[in-house]
C-alpha cells in the first residue's frame, strides 16, 4: 500500500487580505509587555491556506531581543572517562534537567545530572537484550522510561528510570540505518518509527506503551535535487553525487500534531497536516548568499570519492548562491528557530555561535538570536525546555560537548 503524501496544493496567488497593515501587535512570547508594529502581511488563499510574509524588520525592539547565556558544558578533551564523547548522535532531557546522551562510538547512553556530574551508563555495544548495534536515538517516555532505537537490529530497547533493562520491541524497519534518525517521541507523545521501501517512506506511530496507532507519510519534498551521474561500463548501475549548494527540505514535528517544513533554498516554512494539507506558509525577505570560489574548490575536494571512480564534475551545475538557511527546530512554546547560513567571509569568526531567526507559532518574525556556542548544522536537533536550550557543539579539533544555555527574555 502506498503511503506517499499527496503533493502540496499549489493554491492560486489571488490573495484575500485578512488584516490591514501595518498591524499593531502585542509581542506575544517575545518577552515584551508593550505593543509593537509588525511590518509583515497575513493573507488567505481560496483553499484556506494562510500565507504569512515577513520583511527583514523584526517585531522585537532592540532591547527585547532574546539572549542565550551558557551555564553548563559537559565534555573534556583530555579525559578518558564518560565525559569524553566519541560521537553524539542523539540526546534527551528529563523533567529534572538530567541529560541522556547517546554516544555513537561507544553505543551506550550516558546519563549526567543537572550539574553535569556523570550518573551512569545504560546499555552497551552488542547483540543481546539491552545491547545496541547502530543505535540511532535515545528518547524519554512520559513516565521516564529510556527508549533506544537500534536501527540495524530493527528493535527498540526499553529501560526503566534507573537504567535497568525492561524489554525490547520489534520495529519491523528492516534493519534500516538512517543518521540522524528522524523518529522518536514527538511533542504530542507519540513514538515514531521511520520505515522505507525503495522511495516509499512511512512513519509508524506508537503510544507510550508501544501500542500501534497508525501509519502516516512524512512531508513530500518539493525540491527535485540535481546530481552528477556516473553510469557503469556495463550499463548495470548508476552512481550519483549530489550537486553542492542546493536547497533542500527539512521537517520537524509540531506541538499540535502537524509537521513544519523548511525549504532552505526559498526560506519558506510550511505547516502541513499528516494527510498533506497545507495550513500555513511563512516566508521572509532575505539576501542571496554568493558561493565563494574557495567554497567551490572545497566542495570538489569532498567529491573525491566520486571523481576517483571516474565521475565527472560539471562546474556549470554549481549554483551561484547557496541557501540562506541550513536547518530549524521548534521549541516547547511553538516558536520556530531557523538557522541562518554563514557567508564564507564570516566563517572564520563563527566559532562563537550560530544565528537563528525566531518566529512565533503564527509565523511572525520576532528577531535574530546569536548563540554563544556553535551548533554544527543543528544535528542533533537542539532541545528547548522551560526557557533553557540544550545542544551539542564542538571545538576547533572536533571534540564534542553538550552545552546548556538559559534563554533570557528581557522585559521593558
Amino acid at each position: 500500500m502506498s503511503a506517499i503524501v499527496p503533493p502540496f496544493r499549489h493554491a492560486t496567488r489571488h490573495l484575500i487580505p485578512t488584516a490591514a497593515l501595518p498591524l499593531l501587535l502585542a509581542a506575544c512570547g517575545s518577552g515584551a509587555d508593550t505593543a509593537a508594529i509588525w511590518s509583515g502581511t497575513v493573507d488567505t488563499v481560496p483553499s484556506g491556506e494562510i500565507v504569512v510574509h515577513n520583511t527583514d524588520d523584526p517585531l522585537w525592539m532592540p532591547e527585547q531581543t532574546w539572549r542565550v547565556v551558557e551555564d553548563l558544558r559537559i565534555g573534556n578533551a583530555m579525559s578518558e572517562g564518560p565525559d569524553l564523547f566519541g560521537s553524539i548522535l542523539s540526546f534527551d532531557v528529563d523533567a529534572w534537567g538530567r541529560i541522556f546522551v547517546l554516544d555513537n562510538q561507544a553505543q551506550e547512553v550516558r546519563i549526567f545530572d543537572s550539574d553535569g556530574s556523570f550518573v551512569r551508563a545504560v546499555g552497551r555495544k552488542g547483540e543481546g537484550p539491552g545491547e545496541f548495534i547502530q543505535a540511532g536515538s535515545v528518547d524519554l517516555s512520559r513516565n521516564g522510561e529510556i527508549w533506544v532505537m537500534g536501527m540495524s537490529q530493527g528493535r527498540v530497547a526499553i529501560f526503566d528510570t534507573a537504567g535497568t533493562f525492561l524489554r525490547q520491541e520489534p520495529t519491523h524497519a528492516g534493519g534500516m540505518v538512517i543518521k540522524p534518525y528522524p523518529g522518536g517521541f514527538d511533542p504530542t507523545g507519540r513514538y515514531n518509527v521511520e520505515l522505507r521501501a525503495g522511495r516509499d517512506r512511512r512513519i509508524a506511530r506508537f503510544d507510550q506503551s508501544f501500542g500501534p496507532i497508525d501509519t502516516i507519510a512524512p512531508p513530500e519534498d518539493q525540491e527535485e535535487p540535481e546530481y552528477f551521474e556516473l553510469v557503469s561500463e556495463d550499463g548495470g548501475g548508476v552512481m550519483r553525487a549530489g550537486v553542492p549548494f542546493q536547497g533542500f527540505m527539512a521537517w520537524r514535528f509540531s506541538r499540535t500534531g502537524t509537521f513544519w517544513t523548511l525549504l532552505t533554498g526559498r526560506y519558506e516554512l510550511t505547516e502541513v497536516t499528516t494527510d498533506g494539507n497545507v495550513l500555513r506558509r511563512v516566508t521572509k525577505d532575505h539576501e542571496p548568499i554568493p558561493v565563494a570560489d574557495e567554497e567551490r574548490e572545497e566542495a570538489i575536494e569532498r567529491l573525491d570519492w566520486f571523481t576517483s571512480q571516474g565521475g565527472t564534475i560539471d562546474r556549470s551545475k554549481f549554483p551561484g548562491s547557496k541557501p540562506s538557511t541550513t536547518s530549524f527546530f521548534v521549541d516547547d512554546e511553538g516558536s520556530l528557530w531557523v538557522e541562518r547560513t554563514v557567508a564564507f567571509a564570516e566563517m572564520a569568526g563563527e566559532r562563537g555561535g550560530r544565528r537563528f531567526d525566531v518566529f512565533d507559532a503564527e509565523g511572525r518574525f520576532l528577531g535574530t538570536v546569536t548563540l554563544p556556542f556553535a551548533l554544527p548544522w543543528s544535528i542533533p536537533e537542539p532541545i528547548v525546555r522551560d526557557g533553557v536550550l540544550y545542544g551539542v557543539t564542538n571545538d576547533e579539533v572536533g571534540v564534542e560537548y553538550v552545552v546548556r544555555g538559559r534563554i533570557v527574555k528581557p522585559t521593558p
